[in-house]
């Protein structure tokens, strides 16, 4: 299982954003050439996360994209959730790929191991919020000036 570049390329806009003084939008231009990201793949990423909620756009000559909600309140799991979908390890639990990638019985133990696995990911996920990455990333002060 991996997070997906959508996935990965979203949480590093949103730190972008995030950074920013509160309520000040940032364009998609300047998180494309801070991040090195393709514009029109990021339009597509935060499309996708103002549908979720987690952005909200500000038309206008200095408008952009800013938080729809404190920092403190986003979970990296809305993120990938939002971006990728829900942790997926295995699709015993999807009915329509069941049947392609499953041929053990209904009570299959495998399937209570990967739901488990599952389960922790997204807690583990749940448990950190965009406020805690930008505290983790002005720590780094390299790798800051690079990504953030």
């Amino acid at each position: 299982m991996n997070i997906s570049t959508r996935g990965r390329y979203g949480l590093r806009a949103l730190l972008e954003i995030a950074i920013q003084p509160k309520g000040r939008p940032l364009a998609i231009r300047d998180i494309s050439k801070k991040q090195q990201m393709s514009v029109t793949y990021l339009e597509q990423i935060l499309h996708k996360l103002k549908n979720a909620g987690i952005v909200r756009s500000v038309r206008g000559a200095k408008g952009g994209y800013v938080l729809a909600r404190e920092g403190d309140k986003i979970t990296v799991s809305q993120i990938i959730n939002a971006l990728d979908g829900p942790i997926s390890i295995a699709y015993c639990d999807t009915p329509e790929l069941r049947e392609k990638s499953c041929v053990g019985p209904e009570a299959c133990v495998s399937r209570i191991l990967w739901k488990k696995l599952e389960d922790l990911i997204d807690d583990a996920l749940s448990s950190v919020t965009l406020a805690d990455l930008q505290k983790d990333a002005s720590g780094l002060k390299a790798i800051r000036r690079k990504f953030v």
